[in-house]
């Protein structure tokens, strides 16, 4: 990931390209994978919260909850089996999420699928026409791709945070 330094790697100035293109992918599905982790963190703290809800007047105590065992049953034998779809689903039954969040999940959801399972995922069957991953009908791999998916990301990310009383 050290692009700074470029020139240091041998080879023609193509192997380099390449490498920098490697970089990029690199850089793009983390931050994929990190806004959906942040995303299916909130909803599990929001469904924690809402069968295990903190004492009146007092925050959630997670170190507390971890110490007991139904919480640790909850998390480990239900949140941590649950995918992100059944969870936006569980917290709309909660209370209904707007429509602009839960379609920004879902398309989060479908991006960060198709890009950790697939090493080549321009060559599914939704991206096939331009042999990209796209996102909001833009590359993904691109600047432009990239705010797109932040503002998707954003959106949800500052609803869920909302609903727990957290600033983030």
């Amino acid at each position: 990931m050290d692009h700074w330094n470029i020139e240091r790697y041998g080879g023609p100035s193509d192997y380099r390209t390449e490498v920098l293109e490697g970089m990029k992918d690199q850089l793009v599905r983390s931050e994929v994978v990190m806004g959906y982790t942040v995303l299916d963190e909130l909803l599990t703290d929001i469904i924690c919260e809402y069968y295990f809800p903190p004492k009146k007047g007092r925050v959630s105590s997670y170190p507390t909850l971890w110490k007991t065992k139904p919480f640790k049953v909850f998390v480990h034998h239900l949140m941590d089996e649950t995918f992100l779809l059944k969870k936006i689903a569980i917290v709309h039954a909660i209370k209904a999420i707007p429509s602009d969040v839960s379609k920004a999940m879902y398309r989060i959801n479908d991006v960060r699928n198709d890009l950790t399972h697939s090493f080549f995922p321009e060559h599914r069957r939704r991206y096939m026409a331009d042999q990209k991953v796209t996102y909001k009908g833009v590359h993904l791999f691109s600047m432009d791709g990239l705010e797109r998916f932040g503002e998707d990301y954003n959106l949800a990310q500052s609803y869920l945070a909302k609903r727990l009383n957290i600033k983030l």
